[in-house]
């Protein structure tokens, strides 16, 4: 735990005297400049994502592919772990995934999509779940 007081503070990005308490909270000197930064959510690649699968098998099939292709199509490496590549679907195909896939998010937990319900939220343009591809038969 932090024990500066200057963390004690809470803020409200929407207030409108945000900046001018942000700047007296962390005890910022005139003249003095800070850096904010926030995530990155659009893609960094240079990837344009032209084409989806449709259906529970397409979507199953991605993991009988290469690497290249799958970078191709848009998928992002999350972890690569002994025999195992944890890949992330790009953002585009959220609309396109079935209710019912089993997707794996990436704490590695396995669930069940279901549109509306399960997060939408990206970095880098990719979903927060996609598939394990397994590097050995």
């Amino acid at each position: 735990m932090i024990n500066d007081p200057r963390f004690n503070e809470v803020l409200y990005m929407d207030d409108l005297d945000f900046g001018a308490k942000l700047i007296k909270a962390i005890g910022v000197a005139p003249g003095e400049k800070i850096s904010i930064s926030t995530p990155q959510f659009e893609r960094t690649d240079g990837v344009v994502v032209v084409w989806h699968p449709s259906t529970v098998e397409e979507y199953e099939g991605l993991k009988q592919l290469d690497s290249a292709s799958l970078k191709m199509f848009g998928c992002q490496i999350w972890e690569e772990k002994d025999d195992k590549t944890t890949w992330l679907y790009p953002h585009e195909w959220y609309d396109h995934v079935p209710d019912g896939l089993k997707i794996v998010d990436i704490n590695g937990d396995t669930e069940t999509f279901k549109k509306g319900e399960t997060d939408n939220d990206m970095r880098f343009g990719a979903l927060s779940f996609g598939f394990v591809q397994c590097l050995t038969p």
